[in-house]
């Protein structure tokens, strides 16, 4: 599995924090559609990347490549090395066609180097999203894997080893042909739960490695519910993360019989066509800023279903104005540590508590329970906060509305 420090990685391209710019249209959120349940929550920010057209990582402020090293444990007789050089971008020479300007298939590629001696490490490839501040969300990959036998790849959000949502590939189980293909559905999350929910071997009914499929979980505050190519996969309210965020994009091997198996025998590559993360920021002024009226449809976005496979020849719709490949951004706002919000009286029974951290409006939600906190903003979000509790029209009929501690 992925258990790894996200302390331990080092950031070799250094970035402040910045959210990404979003599109005037777009200014007042994203709206997405929850498959399985038919609802439609809209969450305030958003993470593009367009890795087909991406020609240099160093020119985008959203990924930086990650540097680190974990020495051989347990059952696994090599260690893992994280480098820059197993982190390459292929592009299309041009807006179309299916072969990137390195041959093959176009996209990210993060390599698993062929071979490694006893004792030493199995150079690898990762890299990170800057922006660490992700709490809830709809996040996907358009992702292709390696038919080479002895890696493990991972797509998956990341606040820590007790807050983590992964999709893992294991290549070592598409070497039979006659055998379905396994995705492992896994949750890192905090001790005491049952360990069928953390562990979820599921077939997708198509290899990994024979084209682009786009993996999608959705994260709410009650359940995280898993996709491939738009179809459900799986679903669990146990173990649901609560604490913000950030993704990482993965591909490693340590030999080890048990989990990578490996190391590959010749060089690996795990590619991806976009990532593609609609979601809310932990603190949102940003989002209050810049939308005067959350309720004013003509400055949401409906985000697209993507329900047949992503092939490169293919349009697939991106909604910010770059689309990750260079780094225009706008200035956040000034950090101010959030005082303890005040404490919470009993949640109206007659009102559902905030599912997606909006409250009042049509559908009435409360922020009393909510996690997000107590208070109702005059904008129509849950917070705990001064922006939020001491807002002159916080609305007290949806939550705590007064001076915080």
């Amino acid at each position: 599995m992925a258990f790894r420090l996200y302390t331990h990685a080092v950031a070799v391209l250094a970035f402040a924090f910045v959210p990404q710019l979003v599109s005037a249209a777009c200014e007042c959120g994203y709206q997405t559609h929850s498959i399985k349940w038919n609802e439609n929550p809209i969450y305030t920010d958003v993470l593009e990347s367009d890795f087909l057209h991406l020609k240099d990582l160093n020119a985008q402020n959203d990924w930086a490549r990650q540097v680190w090293d974990i020495p051989a444990v347990g059952t696994a007789p090599w260690g893992r090395n994280m480098t820059l050089e197993n982190v390459i971008t292929n592009p299309l020479p041009s807006d179309v066609g299916t072969i990137g300007v390195n041959g093959g298939d176009p996209g990210l590629e993060i390599r698993v180097s062929a071979g490694a001696l006893r004792g030493s490490a199995v150079k690898s490839g990762e890299i990170a999203t800057v922006r660490r501040d992700m709490k809830y969300g709809s996040f996907r990959a358009g992702i292709k894997y390696t038919p080479q036998d002895g890696t493990c790849g991972a797509f998956f959000f990341y606040e820590s080893d007790k807050g983590e949502i992964d999709f893992e590939f294991l290549s070592k189980l598409y070497q039979n042909p006659s055998k379905p293909a396994d995705l492992l559905l896994v949750i890192h999350a905090d001790d005491g739960i049952p360990r069928n929910e953390l562990f979820r071997p599921t077939p997708v009914g198509f290899r990994p490695a024979e084209g682009y499929h786009e993996y999608r979980f959705d994260w709410t505050p009650d359940r995280i519910t898993y996709y491939a190519d738009g179809k459900f996969l799986y679903e669990t309210k146990v173990g649901v993360p609560y604490r913000p965020g950030g993704l990482i994009l993965n591909h490693w091997s340590n030999g080890d019989p048990g989990w990578s198996a490996g190391p590959p025998a010749k060089d690996a590559k795990m590619e991806f066509s976009y990532i593609k993360a609609y979601f809310n920021a932990a603190d949102d002024r940003g989002f209050r800023e810049r939308c005067k009226d959350p309720k004013d449809a003509s400055k949401i976005c409906k985000v697209p279903d993507q329900t047949t496979p992503p092939d490169p020849g293919s349009n697939t719709v991106f909604l910010s104005p770059n689309k990750g490949l260079y780094g225009d951004v706008e200035a956040p706002p000034t950090e101010n540590p959030p005082k303890e919000q005040p404490p919470a009286p009993p949640v109206e029974p007659t009102r559902k508590v905030s599912p997606d951290n909006s409250c009042g409006g049509k559908e009435g939600y409360t922020c009393l329970g909510s996690e997000n906190g107590n208070c109702c903003s005059s904008y129509g979000f849950c917070g705990s906060n001064s922006t939020y509790c001491e807002d002159p029209g916080c609305q007290k009929e949806f939550g705590t509305c007064g001076a915080t501690l």
